[in-house]
């Protein structure tokens, strides 16, 4: 997921000195926020030159973005996200506006407003009208047109109406850039924990034919802490942290969505509805075969999901911890195996005491010293009939 870490508590620090000549007034003190998994985002005054150049008004406040050296490689991006927001103007204000771009930062407005997670928590039902604006921002992205983004990856469908094969892509996409670039290090982890290497892999492989469906520009990252609540409603919402942006099946967004918002079971099918709705008037086409398709992104998402959740998981056991911290982390882990068990054909989930053993032992040996017994290749397992979409949609 991307980073909502602009719009939480900040701290007093010091920026660069490089940095604070080219985008800050020397005389104050920026303000740098707890960074998210992605990046270090840092609200600043800007520097004169700067607000000239852009036309900033007196008082105005930008956000400098860089990526952290640190990050784990979870996630998949397409372009860097000053590209994207640039190729996205005619979406503006319901985007943030760039201002600069360089190789290692961003520097862009500052969005004023508060989470929506700051209002809505986490499985508590999110207010109507706002639905409809987060159905607005889903169905908006149909406007920014293909030729106006960067080029796409190699792997990427030639027929932008191809959903299957761009799920496909994504699979194999993913399995790359995720699964065998991590098992080295964590496969035994991941062994121990009875996930097989080629699990997301063979998911790809059982696709059936998916509805074609027209492509566009999806936000992949839509949920409650990158949607800001503006103070004076216009707009009402913007939706922030555009990362993992990619151009494609508008399904996936909706999906990616669905999980992320973590939406109570009960709203599910309002939220659909409000989707539906929205796109019948950008896009029509872009509707056929929801009922169908929706659950096969729906599937993806748990899927994939669960090797950045354990990846993270992990990580923050490598320093010192106490048993609060392994007991939140087992039962993270379990959540994640759980929620991912049906995709990927998993035969059984251990439960948390077992899940805090391999946790333990991880994290005792330093990591990386769990044996592997294959590597990300073929498995060969039974095949079962394919699960049919649960009733209350829940994660």
């Amino acid at each position: 997921m991307g980073d909502s870490a602009s719009h939480r508590p900040f701290r007093r620090h010091s920026t660069s000195p490089g940095d604070r000549r080219a985008l800050a007034d020397p005389s104050e003190t920026a303000h740098i926020p707890v960074g998210g998994h992605h990046n270090e985002n840092t609200e600043l005054p800007p520097a004169r030159a700067l607000a000239e150049r852009h036309g900033l008004p007196p008082g105005a406040t930008v956000l400098l973005r860089r990526r952290r050296a640190d990050a784990l490689p979870v996630v998949v991006r397409t372009w860097s996200e000053w590209r994207i927001l640039e190729a996205a103007g005619v979406l503006r204000p319901y985007v943030p506006r760039v201002l600069e771009a360089r190789a290692d930062r961003t520097v862009l407005v500052y969005v004023p407003g508060t989470p929506l997670g700051e209002q809505y928590p986490d499985g508590t039902p999110v207010d109507s009208a706002l639905v409809r604006e987060l159905a607005k921002l889903l169905a908006r992205t149909c406007l920014v047109e293909r030729t106006a983004l960067p080029p796409l990856p190699l792997e990427h469908p030639r027929d932008r109406t191809d959903s299957r094969g761009f799920l496909r892509a994504l699979v194999t996409t993913h399995h790359r850039r995720i699964v065998c670039a991590n098992w080295g290090v964590y496969g035994g982890l991941f062994e121990a924990l009875g996930v097989p290497p080629q699990a997301l892999a063979e998911w790809g492989e059982r696709l059936p034919e998916l509805t074609p469906r027209p492509f566009s520009l999806l936000h992949g990252d839509l949920h409650r802490d990158n949607v800001i609540v503006t103070p004076d409603g216009q707009p009402p919402l913007v939706a922030i942290d555009w990362e993992l942006a990619t151009y494609g099946d508008p399904l996936h967004d909706l999906a990616i969505h669905l999980v992320r918002m973590r939406y109570p079971a009960g709203q599910w099918e309002e939220v659909v509805g409000a989707w539906i709705a929205e796109m019948l008037r950008m896009r029509r086409a872009a509707v056929a075969g929801v009922t169908n398709d929706l659950w096969y992104y729906l599937e993806f998402e748990r899927a994939q999901s669960l090797f950045p959740d354990v990846l993270r998981t992990v990580r923050r056991l490598n320093a010192p911890f106490g048993q609060a911290e392994l007991d939140r982390a087992a039962a993270d882990v379990t959540r994640a195996l759980r929620v991912a068990a049906e995709p990927l054909w998993l035969p059984r989930v251990p439960d948390e005491d077992r899940v805090a053993e391999v946790l333990e032992e991880w994290a005792g040996t330093g990591g990386g010293r769990v044996r592997v017994s294959r590597s990300p290749g073929r498995d060969t397992r039974p095949r079962v009939p394919w699960p049919r979409l649960a009733e209350d949609g829940s994660a």
